[in-house]
């Protein structure tokens, strides 16, 4: 691979890493997501929701030889497992007082 064909897969892999953040609502640190926290609109969200699920990103993918399919089941699915703990934290939290 050269160098500027792996400088546009980083490029493109960093696109996909702040909009799976946004998606889930982290914050992004240097190069892994941050500690989780409310950092930004909600809005954010759905806008990023949308990138993931579209044919721009199903492009940039193929074009950086990875899924866009696979990172937004894989998105989704931690959104379910992060909507559950935070039911859990709640209904502990209920229970303690």
């Amino acid at each position: 691979m050269t160098d500027c064909a792996e400088a546009v897969r980083d490029l493109v892999l960093a696109i996909f890493r702040l909009a799976v953040c946004d998606y889930l609502g982290l914050s992004y640190g240097h190069d892994s997501p941050d500690r989780l926290r409310r950092c930004r609109r909600p809005s954010a969200a759905a806008d990023a929701g949308l990138f993931l699920a579209s044919a721009w990103a199903a492009h940039l993918a193929d074009l950086a030889g990875f899924s866009s399919e696979l990172v937004w089941r894989e998105a989704r699915s931690r959104m379910k497992v992060m909507s559950h703990a935070v039911a859990n934290d709640l209904a502990d939290q209920e229970l303690a007082a």
